[in-house]
């Protein structure tokens, strides 16, 4: 048997689910994530994060989860959950970057899918020959809120921007929800804090 990812268990502590089977088998029969306002956006009032993705040191993480890891974002797309936390920095070493170039295959992956349920329920759906879309699409794309680590090096507005730009190279999608500044760092290095400014 696979052995269960740290982030699963968590999902399943968070939705109240007694384990891995039940998160999946469960999850579609709770009511659906609700929206709220964020500003100029509408998000889902659950977020999820992906801190463990791609995280050997802390969170064990091995290539080999990502099937489950998976099942677990299906889950809660499913559930209505729109907006994802993800950081240019999650992941160790190798795997630095891992959790937005998860986050973004996970997306594809999972629109695909629901294209084609679409399609196969569409077969014996009349509204769809009248036209009638499906107002639904609009409030269940993801979302993403990805942080850029304020190395040392980041110490311009432009190297931030370049940050954006190779975080949206890993996602292979065209544009952020939520961009933020992971960290202060005017602890270490306060002259970097007036550069953002």
């Amino acid at each position: 048997m696979a052995r269960v990812s740290l982030l699963t268990k968590a999902l399943c502590l968070l939705l109240s689910i007694p384990s891995a089977t039940g998160l999946v088998a469960n999850l579609g029969s709770k009511a659906k994530v609700g929206r709220v306002s964020a500003g100029p956006i509408d998000i889902s009032s659950l977020g999820c994060g992906t801190w463990s993705w791609g995280n050997k040191l802390l969170w064990d993480y091995d290539p080999s989860q990502d099937e489950e890891i998976y099942r677990a974002y299906r889950a809660v797309r499913d559930a209505g959950v729109t907006i994802f936390d993800t950081a240019d920095s999650y992941g160790t070493l190798e795997l630095n970057g891992r959790a937005e170039i998860l986050l973004g295959q996970f997306e594809r992956r999972y629109q695909g899918e629901q294209s084609n349920n679409k399609q196969q329920s569409n077969m014996f759906d009349f509204r769809s020959f009248l036209g009638n879309s499906d107002s639904s699409a609009k409030n269940n794309k993801q979302q993403v809120a990805t942080k850029f680590a304020p190395y040392p090096w980041r110490i311009t507005r432009g190297s931030l921007v370049q940050a954006a730009k190779e975080s949206l190279a890993r996602l292979e999608q065209d544009k952020l929800s939520v961009a933020q500044l992971h960290w202060s760092t005017q602890n270490y290095q306060p002259f970097q804090e007036g550069k953002y400014n």
